[in-house]
Order: structure tokens, then sequence, then C-alpha cells
């Protein structure tokens, strides 16, 4: 075997060693990782602003994740506060004695053949609160571990950030150089992944949204208890893919029944099925469709699939890939395929 040959092959088997253990060890963070990646793309036309300002690439790399920690910090720290103020009232009010939910009444309020089942339930759900009372330490140390390892996370996330957004011209250039693809195909790759993730990440929002205030208004409508605060958490049920707003929905519907108003508790059912269910199962897949220019099929299974491999995430990350797999494919029917085949 010519010399030469064995160094090229020694060379690449080395390179794929090296490559696999670097694999491994940052698969941990993939997920940290691919957020930092998103929260990048997504914050640089207001880099490329700054950076037009700022001559010096660090302080315009650290001004800008300064900004995107605030433009999230203060929507999150203004949701708090509702959150806190509607727990509040609704601890208030059961306090007061204004919310009154006897064990006694809702059990009575069931199917005679249900009682007996729901009677042995609600003693086994009394036990598991006493041992939940018993563990309270534990479980505050647990939290607390939780926050911190939060906070950690949130710290290496924009350390991520302000790199990529200082050095991402850098690793794009090295990038092209590198993958076999002309220049041209690959740039058109990089727009697709840039417009795919401004278009998954503002439809899935606007989605949570418009969920959210259709569920609140009716929370309103039929009386459910804090219904700012059922609206809130109707946004982020909106986030989670497949069951989305029905983990709200349903149990506001279940309140209403247990509580002995069966007309609004049917109401409330109609409404979510209707207007909350048909932008969930309707108008979101298209509203994701318009953005990314993939068919709402596509969007729905790249979703599911996307949660399946990548956890939560996959909300995001499906619809991304599906999107660079369709300029993939538009690349090579319209430009490659002739030029393969002459």
């Amino acid at each position: 075997m010519p010399q030469k040959k064995i160094q090229i092959i020694s060379f690449f088997a080395l390179f794929l060693l090296v490559l696999g253990i670097v694999v491994a060890m940052w698969l941990p963070f993939f997920q940290l990782l691919c957020m930092a990646v998103i929260l990048t793309i997504l914050f640089l036309p207001i880099h490329r602003r700054i950076l037009a300002q700022i001559q010096g690439p660090n302080l315009a790399a650290f001004t800008s994740v300064v900004l995107m920690t605030v433009i999230v910090i203060i929507p999150l720290a203004l949701l708090s506060m509702v959150l806190f103020k509607e727990v509040s009232g609704l601890y208030k009010s059961f306090t007061a004695g204004e919310i009154v939910i006897s064990r006694q009444d809702i059990i009575h309020n069931l199917p005679v053949s249900v009682q007996l089942f729901a009677e042995n339930v609600s003693q086994d759900i009394n036990e598991a609160l006493s041992r939940v009372t018993a563990n309270t330490f534990e479980t505050v140390t647990g939290i607390l571990s939780n926050v911190a390892g939060f906070i950690v996370a949130f710290f290496l996330l924009l350390f991520a950030v302000f790199f990529l957004l200082r050095d991402g011209s850098s690793m794009k250039k090295v990038f092209i150089d590198i993958f076999p693809l002309s220049d041209t195909y690959e740039n058109k790759l990089f727009a697709e992944v840039e417009r795919s993730i401004n278009g998954v990440v503002k439809g899935s929002l606007l989605l949570a949204l418009s969920q959210g205030v259709v569920g609140t208004i009716g929370f309103f409508i039929f009386g459910v208890p804090q219904p700012l605060l059922w609206g809130v958490f109707t946004v982020l049920a909106a986030l989670v893919p497949t069951i989305g707003t029905s983990i709200a929905v349903i149990p506001a519907v279940v309140f209403l029944f247990l509580t002995g108003h069966t007309g609004a508790a049917i109401g409330m059912a109609i409404w979510g099925a209707t207007a909350v269910g048909l932008i969930d199962n309707i108008i979101g897949p298209k509203i994701i469709g318009s953005t990314t220019k993939l068919h709402p099929v596509l969007v729905l299974f790249s979703i599911l699939g996307g949660v399946q491999l990548f956890g939560f995430l996959g909300v995001l990350l499906g619809p991304i890939i599906m999107a660079v797999l369709v300029a993939l494919v538009s690349m090579y029917r319209t430009e490659l395929k002739d030029y393969l085949e002459g």
C-alpha cells in the first residue's frame, strides 16, 4: 500500500476517533447548544444593528446578550407577578370561605355507581398528601437543586450565545470551506435554517398566545375561578405537543362539574373543543406551515416525531429539520439533478 494512502487512512481514522470522543463529551449539552443556536439566529437582526453602531465584536456581542436577557426576563417577571397575584387571590378566597370544596359534596354529585370508587381514591390522595408533607424537607432540597441547575444552565446558555454572536461568521466560513457543496448551496441552506427557526419559534409563540387568549375568554364566560391564572397556564400548556391546551381545559371542566356547575362545565367543554381545539389542530399547523413554507401535515408529524426523538425541544427542532430537508430536496430537483446526471 502506498505511503500516501496509509497516511490518508491514518488521518481519517484519527479524525473519526477524536470526533467521536468530542461528540460524546458534548452530547449532554445537545439541547442547551441547540437552544443557543436558536436564540442566536432569532437575535441576529438586532445584533447586526448593534454591531453597526458599536465598533468591537466583544462589546457588541455582550450588549446583544444583555439586551436578549432583558427581553426574556422582563416578560417572565411580569408573568410571575400576574401568577403571584392570582395565586394570592385564590388563597385569600379559600381562607375567607368564598371558595369551599367539600370532598363529600363532590362525591355526592357523582353517579352512585362511582361514588364508592371516588371515596377510595380521595382517601388514597389524602394519604399521598400526608406522605408529601412528611417529606417536605427533601422536596424543598430537590427544588433548590433544580433551581441551582437551571441557573447554571442559563449562564452556560448566555455564554454560548455570546460566542456564537461574536464568532458566528467565522464558524460559518469554516463550515463552508470544509463542506463539499458549493458556496451557493451552502448559503441557501444557512438562509433556510435561519428562516425556518424564525418561522417555527414565532409561529409557536403566536399559537400559544392565541390559545391562551381564547381559553381565558372561556374561563371568564363560564365562571372558572381565577381565569387569568388558568389563562397563563393555558399558554404554557399550549407549548406541550399533542395534548396541549387539554391540560388546562379538562381540569377546568372537571372542577366546574364537581362543584355543581354542570351547565357551565358543558359550555366550557364545548368552548375548549371548538374554539381552543380549532386553533390547536387546524389553525396551528397552518400558522407554522405558512412561516416555514411547509405543508401542515409535515409540520404536525415533524413536531410529534421531534418530541419523541429530542424531547420537549423537538417542538422546534422537528419542523426546522424538516424545512432543511425540503430545501435540500428542492435544490436537488431544480439544480443538482441535471448536474449530477450530466
